[in-house]
């Protein structure tokens, strides 16, 4: 039976977590929870191949809320969040569930995913489609079935799993939304401020 990556890297990675905590040890999983913002990025994601660009903490939110990182290159755009748990993670197609409690992290991604998809969209002036990712740390998995507008996974598995996605853009579309992407004007939901409205 195929084993989904997420449950394949949790299955990997607990044993080494609860041996380590019986002694008393520090290992990778923990370090990656005690982190923070960008560190967390890095620590995960790592080097990005070559015409890959990643954008930590976009302040695309509303009330000053940011997106932790937005990802563009040949496979397309894709946000990133990264949640630190402990216990068991249930994921549903429509629901996540963090030991027995529904959280809001599946419609908090799908909302991020579809919010940088306008301001691309708009800053660019033409339709741009943004996949939303998840990538958590837990102790223990139940995958019933994966969402079908969100990948959830383990960090591993959601970084294999972005990279080994199709191409889809062009090496000149992918710099011209990464130009797009470090702009600040970008990111306002104010419609005078982006280039293409201003064009018309």
């Amino acid at each position: 039976m195929k084993v989904d990556p997420a449950v394949r890297e949790s299955r990997e990675s607990a044993p080494r977590a609860r041996f380590a905590r019986l002694l008393g040890m520090h290992v990778v999983e923990r370090e990656w929870r005690e982190a923070s913002g960008q560190h967390v990025a890095g620590v995960w994601l790592g080097r990005l191949p070559e015409g890959w660009f990643v954008f930590h903490d976009v302040p695309a939110g509303e009330r000053g809320a940011t997106i932790e990182q937005v990802v563009i290159g040949p496979s397309g755009v894709f946000t990133i969040t990264t949640k630190n748990l402990s216990g068991s993670i249930r994921v549903n197609p429509r629901s996540i569930v963090h030991d027995g409690h529904r959280t809001s992290f599946l419609p908090k991604a799908s909302d991020e995913a579809r919010r940088t998809a306008s301001l691309l969209s708009s800053a660019v002036d033409r339709d741009i489609h943004v996949r939303g990712l998840l990538a958590i740390l837990a102790d223990e998995w139940i995958v019933r079935e994966l969402p079908p507008d969100v990948y959830v996974g383990g960090p591993r598995s959601v970084k294999h799993w972005m990279f080994k996605q199709p191409p889809i853009l062009r090496s000149s579309d992918v710099i011209v939304l990464a130009a797009a992407a470090s702009r600040p004007e970008t990111w306002t939901t104010d419609p005078r401020l982006h280039p293409a409205s201003a064009a018309t």
